[in-house]
């Protein structure tokens, strides 16, 4: 067994953190923030199979991996700044 990230955003699995730009990632606690426009990644930790292959898994067996995570974190990202920058 091997341990990997999944990535899931608008409910699609990702092998990869999916397109944001790391220079809009809310590094504080979102709690204390009053931003409207913000989107979350969630990254689950999974255990795998030695011979796990991202590509020719199922959609509903990687929302079932995701579902077993020993760890889920989740990231967020400012979708719009100043009205001109975006995702």
């Amino acid at each position: 067994m091997k341990t990997i990230h999944l990535f899931r955003f608008n409910d699609t699995i990702f092998h990869k953190i999916p397109f944001f730009k790391e220079e809009h990632r809310l590094k504080t606690d979102v709690k204390e923030l009053d931003v409207m426009n913000i989107e979350i990644v969630t990254e689950y930790i999974v255990k795998a199979h030695d011979d796990f292959n991202f590509e020719n898994t199922s959609r509903n067996d990687l929302l079932l991996m995701c579902r077993e995570a020993q760890k889920t974190i989740e990231h967020y990202f400012v979708i719009s700044l100043d009205h001109y920058d975006s995702i």
